[in-house]
């Protein structure tokens, strides 16, 4: 199954998103075509989680609930943030998986390093991360 991962730099920004319901990309990334492009096929429905990289945790299940818009988004966080797109959380950030434990936990993972099968670079946005609905099942319940 495809899952859809997006990094945050702390968990603030994290939270703003489940209180707006929504998330966006950096100025930098919309500003690269093969992301924009990307983010246009991003599929209403999909599931989604985020990374924060300060906890370098998985954190917030959620599901995608619009396509992502081309302009900015204000007034959700201290910067201006481009492609919104609405989600709905499904938990929320006080519970997370640190990166650490999903070689443990995850059983897609006995030969992989977990960011071979969790895409989380600035670079791979928009791009969907494929792993069992084993390995989601096991997510969901940590997380939710």
């Amino acid at each position: 199954m495809n899952i859809y991962v997006f990094s945050s730099k702390d968990l603030t920004n994290i939270w703003a998103a489940i209180g707006a319901k929504k998330w966006a990309v950096s100025k930098k990334q919309s500003s690269n075509a093969s992301i924009c492009t990307r983010s246009q096929n991003l599929p209403i429905g999909s599931l989604g989680l985020f990374y924060c990289v300060k906890e370098q945790s998985l954190t917030t299940p959620f599901v995608i609930r619009s396509k992502p818009k081309e302009e900015d988004a204000k007034d959700i966080w201290p910067q201006t943030w481009a492609l919104p797109f609405d989600i709905i959380p499904l938990g929320s950030p006080e519970k997370r998986v640190p990166k650490d434990d999903l070689k443990i936990l995850l059983p897609s993972l006995k030969n992989k390093s977990w960011n071979q099968l969790i895409h989380v670079s600035g670079s791979t946005v928009f791009s969907a991360s494929k792993i069992s609905e084993e390995d989601w099942g096991i997510l969901i319940n940590k997380l939710v």
